[in-house]
């Protein structure tokens, strides 16, 4: 395996809320920078802070990074938390060496639940700043400045990390929450993704830019750097976006249907729930006789009914009815999908052939939603 392969692998380190937590194995170089620079500092001392031994050093640097990179953590952790408040479960949060991403299974369900997503983790890390910031104040009066500075790193950590992640670009939560303004405002979630990620291409490039210009004009030549390296990495993620939805305009329902399961319209719910939902991880299912579509039957409806009833009742009795908001045709683009799964209720859909046979079934998630 070759080092760059390696550096691209990941380790899972925890689950939170019963959510995978995993590092990327580059994180690790960033961290042990991080941790040089502030050992650095805390050795050199300052007007108001005394130089510090090696072994304290290093100990309030490791301090003083965890803290930080537990910042990001808690970050991705709020996105997650209030991703699952608004009905969306987080399959992983990664730790990558330039923040974190919290991989969210599902599209939210409307403008209001994006805005409320994306702002989550900003206002987590101005929360984490103004708690910092008094740990400052507080240590600061009582005299212990070295606890003092090692606070006001992580107020200016959190501070910075806010205030970068506002900038209007996707994938930063900015851009996110300009795509839920434009989502709103035209109500097409497919073309505010678009300009988003377009304005997050902008941005990259003015972060390379900048970090040009402080190589050059300044000799600086790690800041300059490191700016770069992030403009290039938002620049990848942003071309990654702006890639993916356009490919997604160009996909019909076809490219993604699967094979559907499907019930006889007189099967008892009894034995719906005993012999066939234990085989299949689905919260819909489609009722059908010789491949035509009578209704779909959801875990949601069932719910209403009486457990002792189960065995009276059929299936035909507790679905819903075909409407046109619960098929489409094999021609129909994934996006066009998406926006009907979001309004019928169920989030999934038959597909439907030109003779009205049933040819498959598509389910809410197609298109994955990232940070």
């Amino acid at each position: 395996m070759s080092i760059l392969k390696f550096l691209h692998k990941q380790i899972s380190v925890a689950r939170v809320y019963g959510i995978p937590v995993r590092i990327d194995y580059r994180w690790f170089l960033v961290f042990a920078v991080v941790l040089w620079l502030i050992v650095a500092n805390l050795r050199h001392g300052s007007a108001t802070l005394p130089a510090a031994n090696l072994p304290a050093a290093l100990l309030l640097g490791m301090v003083t990074t965890l803290a930080l990179f537990l910042s990001v953590f808690g970050h991705e952790l709020s996105h997650a938390l209030m991703a699952r408040i608004e009905g969306i479960e987080t399959e992983e949060i990664v730790l990558h060496p330039f923040g974190g991403l919290a991989r969210l299974r599902s599209l939210p369900e409307s403008p209001g639940a994006e805005f409320r997503i994306a702002i989550a983790g900003p206002a987590a890390s101005f929360l984490f700043a103004l708690l910092a910031f008094a740990g400052t104040l507080i240590a600061g009066k009582i005299g212990y400045q070295t606890a003092a500075s090692v606070f006001f790193l992580v107020f200016f950590g959190n501070l910075l990390l806010a205030v970068f992640n506002l900038f209007p670009g996707y994938p930063l939560d900015g851009g996110r929450v300009l795509r839920a303004f434009l989502w709103h405002r035209g109500g097409n979630i497919a073309d505010a993704t678009r300009i988003a990620g377009r304005f997050g291409q902008v941005i990259a490039f003015a972060l390379i830019a900048f970090g040009v210009f402080i190589v050059i004009a300044r000799r600086d030549f790690f800041t300059g750097l490191w700016t770069v390296l992030i403009g290039l990495f938002l620049l990848d993620a942003a071309n990654g976006v702006v890639k993916n939805i356009e490919g997604v305009e160009q996909a019909t329902v076809k490219d993604a249907m699967s094979v559907p399961v499907t019930i006889e319209p007189d099967v008892l719910v009894s034995h719906f729930v005993d012999a066939i939902l234990p085989m299949h991880r689905q919260t819909s299912f489609l009722v059908a006789r010789n491949n035509r579509l009578h209704g779909v039957l959801t875990l949601e409806d069932l719910k209403a009914l009486p457990r002792e009833r189960w065995r009276q009742v059929r299936a035909s009795e507790v679905m819903r009815p075909v409407s046109p908001l619960l098929f489409v045709a094999p021609s129909t683009s994934i996006a066009r999908a998406n926006e009907i799964m979001r309004s019928n209720g169920i989030g999934a859909l038959a597909v439907i052939d030109q003779s009205g046979a049933l040819v498959g079934f598509l389910q809410r998630g197609t298109l994955k939603q990232r940070k």
